[in-house]
């Protein structure tokens, strides 16, 4: 009798873990430049391997400690190492001519649904940074230059998903300017990002860290077959089809590169739901004892509390509709359960999987809503609205703890835009991210309260929080300034001050300010 608590699902295409190690050890490559060794291996099971440039050197990768985390959630598995570039010019790559994919091949899927993670400890390098890309070219209608697939940070450090269908037509889901926070040459730390890009044929989604950043309608662009391109042809060191990691390809040429880490990168031919992705919290099974005909499964990592099925297939390729239900169970304060299965066929293998409700993060203590009457706005207005008010709510709540509901108002009367220490803000004739953060400084004290006034003393801020702060961050004697309404610097109050830096900046600033306000 086979028992396997499931791991791996059937939709994985390639896996690459990056677990090969020593630590500080090179990813190991023989032969000249750019011909394939494939020395990380597909974890998938199809042998999809994926091969460095050079060992080390110019356009190679090291092995390295530095991981987002100890554990991989969804399975439970130790995770000991990620990839860092060694040179300038980072590139690795499939070749499904020279590893010979034994199940699902890779460089020849065209995947109506698909999703592609990869974790990524970025450096603030200031360029489009593909993590993840597709090689092709003269695949797009709008764009030859494009190749099939990119997952990336753009130069404003937005995250986004760039992909060509085999029509021709090309999407995009970009997040917010400012999303990723990356390694400073000075060394200042930095946090790892979980991407995840998904299309399930209708929609396009962009995730960071589990939470939706970025979404695009697909039926909407008037395609006829929104399935990934793979593309035809090759150039001097690229192959139609072929995946990369740590690199791009424009106009055929690899660019974008990711300098950085690297870690945990899969490919599935399913749109998974956030519950599914690689570092969404989940608990995980474990065979603890088997005896003829009964099964010990052992559960751990779960909400406290929450209940739980345990479902049973004999053939683990089954999709999740037709496993069978076992049961509901419940984890313990601890987060752990010891479920006993009797009964079992002894000549018959058997897979066991947990299903368990999805816990999202709850929202930050920030939240808006949009004023009445936003149905009646033209719905690019609205879009764009939308756009930046999220992701400056997100960066308020990423950087800072603010408590306050806020009210969006669409009024073409307003040449800018305009809040108020009520929540209440109008977008007019300015609409932007840029503009969103600035209002939302307002809501929160800067310039509409009396408290404001009373901490400035000849146009210089006096409290001592802010004080602090802005000594923190550009040394002994600097000062914030402000004119009543507006502080600088870095009070956003135009765009060229928007840089992912200053926006951070901005907002710790404001809390500071709150601090000083007695507003907190």
């Amino acid at each position: 009798m086979l028992v396997v608590a499931a791991q791996m699902h059937a939709a994985t295409v390639a896996y690459w873990r990056f677990e090969e190690g020593p630590a500080d050890g090179l990813v190991v490559h023989a032969g000249a430049d750019g011909a394939f060794h494939g020395t990380v291996r597909d974890g998938s099971g199809n042998g999809n391997h994926l091969s460095a440039w050079t060992q080390g050197g110019y356009a190679g990768f090291a092995y390295r400690t530095n991981v987002a985390s100890g554990r991989v959630p969804q399975f439970g598995w130790t995770n000991r190492f990620s990839v860092q570039n060694t040179g300038n010019y980072p590139a690795m790559f499939t070749s499904a001519q020279h590893s010979r994919p034994s199940g699902i091949n890779l460089d020849a899927i065209l995947p109506m649904q698909f999703t592609v993670e990869a974790s990524y400890r970025a450096v603030a390098s200031g360029g489009y940074r593909t993590v993840v890309g597709r090689d092709a070219r003269n695949v797009s209608r709008s764009d030859p230059n494009l190749a099939a697939f990119y997952l990336q940070v753009r130069p404003d450090d937005s995250v986004a998903v760039v992909f060509t269908d085999v029509s021709g037509y090309t999407h995009r889901a970009f997040s917010p300017p400012g999303w990723v926070y990356g390694i400073s040459p000075g060394g200042a730390e930095a946090p790892w990002y979980h991407l995840a890009a998904v299309s399930d044929g209708n929609t396009l989604r962009l995730y960071v860290n589990n939470l939706l950043v970025a979404s695009t309608d697909l039926v909407a662009s008037g395609s006829p077959n929104r399935a990934l391109v793979r593309g035809s042809g090759t150039g001097p060191d690229w192959v139609a089809g072929a995946w990369s990691v740590g690199r791009g390809l424009y106009a055929g040429v690899h660019t974008d590169r990711a300098y950085g880490f690297i870690d945990e990168v899969r490919i599935s031919d399913r749109a998974l739901e956030p519950g599914e992705f690689l570092f969404a919290p989940r608990p995980v099974a474990s065979v603890g004892g088997v005896v003829a005909g009964s099964v010990s499964l052992e559960v751990a990592h779960g909400p406290p509390g929450m209940s739980f099925q345990v479902l049973h297939a004999i053939d683990a390729g089954l999709p999740w509709s037709r496993w069978s239900n076992l049961g509901t169970h419940a984890f313990d304060a601890q987060g752990r359960a010891v479920v006993r299965v009797t009964g079992l066929p002894v000549e018959l293998p058997h897979f066991y999987a947990i299903r368990t409700a999805v816990v999202p993060p709850p929202p930050g203590p920030l939240t808006y809503s949009l004023a009445p009457g936003w149905q009646n706005w033209p719905a690019d207005i609205r879009e764009r609205i939308v756009y930046a008010m999220e992701g400056a709510v997100a960066q308020y709540n990423k950087w800072g703890t603010f408590r306050k509901h806020l009210t969006v108002n669409y009024n073409p009367g307003v040449p800018t835009a305009q809040a108020s220490y009520s929540g209440w803000i109008d977008f007019g004739g300015q609409i932007g991210y840029r503009t969103a953060l600035h209002e939302i400084s307002h809501t929160l004290g800067v310039g509409t309260t009396w408290q404001w006034q009373a901490n400035l003393a000849g146009g210089v801020w006096q409290g001592p929080h802010g004080r602090q702060k802005i000594q923190e961050f550009d040394g002994p004697g600097a000062v914030i300034y402000s004119d009543g309404t507006h502080f600088w610097p870095y009070g956003l109050n135009y765009d060229n001050e928007a840089s992912t830096e200053s926006i951070r900046r901005h907002v710790l600033l404001v809390e500071a300010f709150r601090k000083d306000m007695g507003l907190e």
